[in-house]
């Protein structure tokens, strides 16, 4: 089947027509950074949420950009989750008739301007609808280790980020990704939200990513160094029960909503084998109550996750065979994998 057909894009003035957003919590010093180095790669106009923060740290946040014209901060007074907080960000650089693409960037992140700049210039000249780029860890020039080259979605079904230029591209992860208006506006149509708000954070970047693959958008990406990268930095930076349960619930909503029944058909020993291992891997870290929350939620929702699949499926524009090829042989992330059987066969003492 064709690719969604795309409106012929108008000679955008350098950068005036991309808007930034980033989404602040408890994370002042280090979104003023970002902020920072947004502005000295030229970006214009950049939105900020502050997501319900301790006061000392919109207080922070507010008084720094007070007097800075191309920085707007939004406080809400409830934390909206990175979904719905992106979604409301985008909806506000979008009431700008001028925007013409929306850069969503972590506010752990330090944008790249030369990076930036060969993203944006890719992104134009290939005409893509969504676009990625090179994230690195922060660390010594020239040896700083790979944080993401976008999102893998693997045979499992579950989704990482991409450390090598050989596994296969899904498309952008939320800590930097750039959408086109016309792709933003037209996947809130197709689908009533561009994040899904029911994730509240993790996996809704996988999500977006394979509901535009399965309508025939064109996700793009650029090898050059667009950020660095800190990496959870408002999820304390490490491996946590609140991870382990959005990143897995959300996973299991993001496959029986968005993924095509014959594909997971096709797969479902593999989605089997995953689901095992993780059991097995965290009842022996002590986490059952965590995994017991998360699936009994998981499967809670399903009625309200398959209605809204009705929806994403009557939207599919490309074959399976198109749709497959976005998912990657391997099972799943081999770091990710040695580890886990490492600790699994661990012996106690």
């Amino acid at each position: 089947m064709s690719r969604v057909e795309r409106e012929t894009p108008r000679d955008p003035d350098p950068d005036d027509d991309v808007i930034a957003v980033v989404i602040n919590f408890n994370t002042a010093g280090l979104t003023k950074r970002c902020i920072r180095s947004l502005l000295d790669a030229g970006i214009g106009r950049i939105l900020v949420l502050d997501n319900a923060s301790a006061q000392a740290d919109y207080d922070r946040l507010e008084a720094e950009h007070a007097n800075e014209a191309r920085v707007r901060v939004i406080r809400s007074e409830q934390n909206l989750g990175f979904a719905a907080g992106s979604n409301l960000l985008i909806e506000e650089a979008l009431r700008d008739p001028a925007c013409g693409r929306v850069l969503l960037v972590n506010s752990d992140a330090i944008v790249n301007e030369s990076g930036l700049a060969a993203c944006l210039e890719r992104m134009r000249i290939e005409r893509h609808d969504l676009m990625g780029a090179r994230m690195l860890k922060p660390g010594r020039p020239g040896a700083e280790e790979v944080d993401s080259l976008g999102i893998t979605l693997y045979k499992s079904l579950l989704a990482s980020n991409r450390t090598s230029t050989a596994d296969t591209y899904l498309g952008p992860t939320g800590g930097f990704a750039v959408y086109k208006r016309g792709f933003l506006e037209h996947i809130a149509r197709l689908h009533g939200y561009v994040f899904d708000p029911s994730y509240f954070c993790y996996a809704e970047d996988t999500d977006l990513c394979v509901r535009a693959r399965l309508a025939g958008f064109s996700a793009g990406y650029s090898d050059e160094t667009a950020a660095w990268h800190e990496g959870q930095a408002s999820t304390t930076g490490e491996y946590s029960d609140f991870i382990l349960y959005h990143g897995i619930r959300n996973s299991i909503w993001m496959v029986a909503k968005s993924v095509p029944g014959a594909v997971v058909l096709l797969h479902l020993p593999w989605i089997a084998a995953l689901h095992v291992g993780i059991v097995l891997r965290h009842v022996t870290q002590g986490r059952a109550r965590t995994l017991l929350h998360l699936y009994l939620d998981a499967v809670k929702r399903l009625p309200a996750v398959l209605r809204a699949r009705k929806r994403v499926q009557a939207s599919r524009r490309v074959s399976l065979a198109e749709f497959r090829s976005y998912i990657d042989r391997k099972f799943y992330e081999t770091r990710y994998v040695k580890t886990a059987a490492r600790e699994l066969f661990r012996r106690p003492g």
